[in-house]
């Protein structure tokens, strides 16, 4: 079994904190999609959840058919054992509606399963939940 080290941990951070960030913004559900396993499931919050690339590419559609999202994520905790590793972390994202209107700051906690495939380290399993 390989243990963990300092670059998984790394590049796993870069995803959560960095890659995950930027596919957000540039709003591109083919780029955005691409960060997951083709058998991943995406649980968020009051909203349906979806297994698989091509369902998490529709929910995330609609999740910025109407706004536009703005995160920041750090990362808390990241441990990796082989080709599977987690982080949990949390992110607080300012949301502007495309119509117009005030953004608004929400506050989110995550926990992502990583999964290294051809290596590179995906989105395998995304929970995260609303926070006060």
């Amino acid at each position: 079994m390989q243990v963990q080290n300092l670059s998984d941990v790394e590049e796993i951070k870069k995803v959560f904190e960095s890659d995950y960030a930027d596919a957000m913004r540039l709003r591109n559900p083919d780029v955005y999609t691409q960060m997951y396993t083709q058998d991943a499931v995406w649980m968020p919050p009051n909203d349906t959840n979806r297994c698989g690339a091509a369902n998490i590419k529709l929910g995330f559609m609609n999740q910025i058919a109407d706004k536009y999202i703005d995160p920041k994520f750090t990362a808390e905790e990241i441990r990796v054992i082989g080709d599977l590793g987690y982080v949990i972390g949390f992110s607080i994202a300012q949301i502007t509606p495309i119509a117009g209107g005030p953004t608004k700051t929400v506050r989110f906690h995550a926990l992502w399963i990583m999964k290294r495939q051809n290596g590179k380290w995906k989105i395998d399993r995304q929970i995260w939940n609303n926070k006060p």
